[in-house]
């Protein structure tokens, strides 16, 4: 996801100074957002918002946040703070099939189902 630290002020640097932007972090959910604003435009079946992924904030802190679903249910899911990650899946191994329901088990099943992650 995409980190914006030390970004200069280009309106800033054009008055001579050396000036810089508070750091902005991308969460999983604008990454999704802008993932299927592009997939719409370019219609090249590249994923869907029934597309498994596995959105994560914090890993490795006491607060850290792993939500599996699809991109549609991951769309609108509370990550908190930054920082964020995004997996997409693939081919899902069937060690991973059994992992996945950590998230939502109903949603995870349906879209193995439909053929999604194979």
């Amino acid at each position: 996801l995409d980190i914006k630290v030390k970004e200069p002020d280009f309106e800033a640097m054009c008055r001579g100074r050396t000036v810089f932007l508070p750091p902005r972090f991308m969460t999983v959910n604008q990454a999704i957002e802008q993932l299927i604003e592009i997939e719409e435009k370019r219609q090249e079946g590249a994923y869907s918002k029934d597309t498994l992924c596995v959105g994560m904030a914090r890993l490795g802190q006491k607060d850290q946040k792993i939500i599996a679903g699809t991109m549609e249910e991951l769309r609108t899911a509370d990550f908190g703070g930054p920082l964020h990650c995004l997996a997409i899946a693939g081919e899902v191994h069937p060690l991973e099939e059994e992992v996945g329901p950590l998230g939502s088990s109903s949603v995870w099943a349906h879209a193995l189902s439909l053929g999604f992650g194979r």
